[in-house]
């Protein structure tokens, strides 16, 4: 590993950033790999993306298996991407996730609470009901612990990647736990639908993918809100303006910071970096500004959910997600967060939350 591919390992925000400016949107990492965020280039990799393979995440594969369907390609890919997309549609589950919303706003103590703990109980939750079809919060619980130790925080997902490559972090009774449900769900949402051997690496991907970067784009939505002044009074009520917040609170803090690497037949590797694209001088003016009146960018600009084959399934149960959680936090409550003008991002793996230190208060309006 050359220095290059070392920094962008080891302090991935602080290498994106250093090579913010270069104007043609791309970098060396090592021979034969590319982290690449030019829109033009961006445009014509995904319209292209059939074509390519997609290799398994070094930090994410041991976690979710490699049968998931993150990984998978050509017919595969396509025919589990068919079987899984009916089930996350947004408008499906309306009723539920306004439900567990509301529950989850009154259930909110008087003090602070971390704003992206919260998002993540609470878009996990959703997501365990969607596929499992009753609360567990014991399983729930579990998920969570066995993630946190190894995405909890950069030394863990760096010690999980680097100091024992190539073996699994399963954790055999969770999964016990969590194929138990899936198989006992009612109605069945994955096991009448996929192979036995297929099914626990299925499970994992979609709480894992469900409700992770959901998570994030919502506590990074609430704090770009909170950081605006007046803002919060004036998306009561307007719902365009509600989803030009979400849309440029996702360009500038993505919830994940890179698209997947993808592989052409000759072994060359290209990673696109979302957060470099979202950011890039000569696509957005002032582009670290929040604002949400822009005009939209050009194709290949904007990407916070990826792109071509891979875009993210779940796209559209994300946006309803998140529509529905700011609006009744705003609706219900003042929300006061305790940050100064900065605001460090924590790394979940190449996912970008909000650090645990930001912590929200939110007080009932009178």
């Amino acid at each position: 590993m050359n220095r290059t591919e070392l920094r962008f390992a080891l302090h991935l925000i602080g290498f994106l950033d250093s090579v913010e400016g270069f104007e043609d949107g791309m970098v060396k990492l090592r021979d034969r790999r590319w982290l690449v965020w030019h829109p033009d280039v961006m445009a014509a990799l995904f319209r292209h993306d059939r074509d390519l393979r997609h290799p398994p995440s070094r930090t994410l594969s041991p976690l979710l298996g490699n049968r998931s369907v993150l990984w998978l390609d050509g017919e595969e890919h396509a025919k589990y991407r068919r079987t899984l997309a009916p089930m996350l549609r947004g408008t499906r589950y309306q009723a539920l996730i306004d439900e567990m919303v509301e529950r989850s706003i009154a259930e909110l103590p008087s003090g602070p609470v971390g704003l992206a703990e919260w998002t993540r109980r609470l878009t996990l939750r959703i997501t365990g009901r969607i596929l499992f079809g009753v609360d567990d919060e014991e399983l729930l619980a579990a998920f969570t612990r066995w993630l946190d130790r190894r995405l909890g925080s950069r030394v863990r997902t760096l010690a999980h990647r680097y100091l024992t490559p190539g073996t699994t972090r399963f954790d055999p009774e969770l999964d016990r736990m969590l194929l138990h449900r899936a198989e006992t769900a009612e109605p069945p949402a994955l096991a009448a639908f996929l192979p036995p051997e297929d099914l626990r690496d299925q499970v994992v991907s979609l709480l894992f993918a469900g409700h992770e970067t959901t998570a994030s784009a919502t506590a990074w939505t609430v704090y770009w809100i909170d950081r605006t002044p007046g803002l919060a009074q004036d998306l009561l009520g307007d719902a365009d303006l509600l989803e030009a917040t979400i849309r440029e609170s996702l360009r500038l803090s993505p919830p994940a910071t890179l698209a997947g690497n993808r592989m052409s037949a000759d072994g060359m590797v290209i990673t696109p970096s979302i957060y470099l694209a979202h950011r890039r001088a000569a696509t957005y003016d002032h582009p670290h500004t929040f604002d949400p009146t822009r005009s939209p960018p050009p194709p290949g600009a904007f990407f916070p959910f990826g792109g071509g084959v891979r875009h993210c399934l779940g796209k559209d149960l994300a946006l309803t997600e998140i529509r529905t959680i700011v609006t009744a936090l705003l609706r219900h409550r003042r929300i006061h967060l305790n940050t100064q003008r900065s605001c460090t991002p924590q790394l979940r793996g190449a996912a970008m939350a909000p650090p645990p230190s930001l912590a929200m208060v939110a007080t009932c309006r009178r």
